[in-house]
């Protein structure tokens, strides 16, 4: 069992045995293999490996650090508290099934493919380093979106934010077959705006404000 407040760094290697896993709420757990955290017991693949019951909490804070390619996993719940993608390969993380982020959402190394999964984050959401592939399916990102030095790249599906801030590295927004809704304040620092022949959609009710010390060049707003 990994308590609340307790860490386990898996790298590559692989927990086996007969005995039960069990990361609890408030516990960190950072997953190298390829194939991520595997829920079925009887599966031999991903970090954990244990042949009875993986227990793997939604109040949990889950990094995946590997250095190769590698897929989240069926063992990743479809809630979780934070997640971070920092793959130093840097390779590609993919989503293996929807799933919403009750705290924050990093990317910090590697590229994040959403996989035409949907993806809803609660609190921030930060692209520091990496790429983040939002693909086709809906990205919500009710805590606000900050890209600082990494890619977010929009593709044809849904972009609903509250926030935008881009203070470096470049934000794509999902192509004229897409969406980009936007409910509060957008702000460029200097970082680089590709509209993707695409719409920007500010649709809150109230006073909505397009700030920063940057242009931004919109195509359709």
């Amino acid at each position: 069992t990994v308590n609340s407040g307790g860490s386990l760094n898996m790298g590559t290697a692989s927990m086996l045995g007969t005995g039960t896993f069990t990361l609890a709420s408030g516990a960190n757990l950072s997953i190298g293999s390829a194939a991520g955290i595997v829920f079925d017991p009887s599966d031999a693949s991903g970090n954990i490996q244990v042949s009875n019951t993986r227990s793997f909490s939604t109040g949990a804070n889950y990094t995946y650090d590997g250095a190769t390619a590698q897929a989240t996993g069926t063992g990743l719940p479809a809630t979780v508290n934070n997640l971070t993608i920092n793959n130093t390969g840097p390779a590609t993380v993919t989503l293996s099934a929807n799933i919403a982020v009750a705290g924050a959402l990093n990317i910090q190394a590697g590229t994040f493919d959403a996989n035409a999964k949907t993806v809803t984050v609660t609190g921030l959401s930060t692209v520091s380093g990496g790429t983040y592939l939002a693909s086709t399916a809906t990205q919500t990102f009710n805590g606000g979106l900050t890209v600082s030095g990494g890619t977010f790249t929009g593709s044809s599906g849904t972009v609903t934010v509250t926030t935008v801030t881009l203070s470096s590295g470049t934000l794509t927004a999902p192509s004229a077959s897409g969406a980009f809704n936007l409910t509060g304040t957008w702000s460029n620092n200097g970082g680089t705006f590709t509209h993707n022949s695409g719409t920007v959609t500010f649709n809150a009710n109230g006073a909505q404000t397009i700030g920063g010390s940057a242009a931004t060049a919109f195509n359709n707003l």
